[in-house]
């Protein structure tokens, strides 16, 4: 039997409007109602959402995310929703222990002099889910130069990167105990330093699982490659901020 959509008036046949696609039997909105959409919002949040995400960035990242970026989504949590989720909380846990990831008695070197790491972590507690995406763009030119011939625009390699940084931002969230308990202290430093290493292979896991044309040894060398890339914006990035901060400091 025809149904008029409520939402586009669109005549149609079935569940759902194929025009709009909006549900056929739309319900009054009631306590049932609202009740209904809470149970289905976790159910969907969690079963089908982040928790399945998370799981199978942690057992297969790199075979999930071409399944992704090839059209299986339906039960993936959308990356940049994931990535800001977990940067989101990540970042509230980072600022209320006030974690402060530069502190040494070594910081005050002559190199760094122009740069104020006080308020660098400030801005990085406040603003954490951006400045995590801020990265993002350097990890896929890396990504997208180390592995240009395997066809992979750069749109696709920025989802890559995306659902990766929240697989990075997931160990910091296990290990956060451990950060909180040597905050302020020089071994918060080779936490960081076991961290980093830890990405690097996890990138490398999921490059070549995503990559699985190419031969392992090949995979890994160009996921070092891809990180290498990477490392060596991001030293220019800051180097260009320590440049700008130094000539704003002589025109005061």
């Amino acid at each position: 039997m025809p149904t008029t959509c409520k939402n586009c008036n669109h005549v149609f046949e079935g569940k759902f409007c194929n025009n709009c696609g909006q549900e056929a039997d739309v319900k009054r909105l009631d306590f049932k109602f609202l009740r209904y959409k809470i149970q289905d919002l976790i159910f969907k949040y969690f079963h089908k959402g982040i928790l399945y995400s998370v799981k199978e960035l942690y057992t297969r990242p790199g075979n999930t995310i071409r399944e992704y970026v090839e059209g299986k989504r339906v039960k993936h949590f959308e990356p940049i929703a994931l990535l800001v989720t977990i940067a989101t909380l990540y970042g509230v846990l980072y600022s209320y222990f006030h974690i402060n990831p530069f502190f040494d008695d070594t910081i005050n070197t002559n190199s760094l002099d122009n740069i104020d790491f006080t308020k660098v972590n400030l801005w990085m507690s406040n603003h954490f889910s951006l400045a995590t995406c801020i990265l993002l763009p350097l990890y896929s030119i890396g990504s997208f130069i180390a592995f240009k011939k395997q066809g992979y625009n750069f749109v696709e390699h920025l989802i890559l990167n995306t659902f990766l940084a929240s697989q990075r931002l997931i160990l910091r969230l296990a290990v956060f105990p451990l950060i909180v308990l040597y905050n302020g202290t020089k071994t918060i430093h080779t936490l960081n330093d076991i961290l980093v290493m830890f990405d690097i292979v996890l990138i490398a896991w999921a490059y070549c699982q995503f990559f699985n044309k190419l031969p392992r040894v090949k995979s890994l060398f160009l996921s070092v490659l891809s990180y290498f890339i990477f490392f060596m914006l991001l030293m220019f990035l800051f180097g260009t901020a320590q440049y700008i901060v130094g000539m704003a400091k002589q025109v005061s």
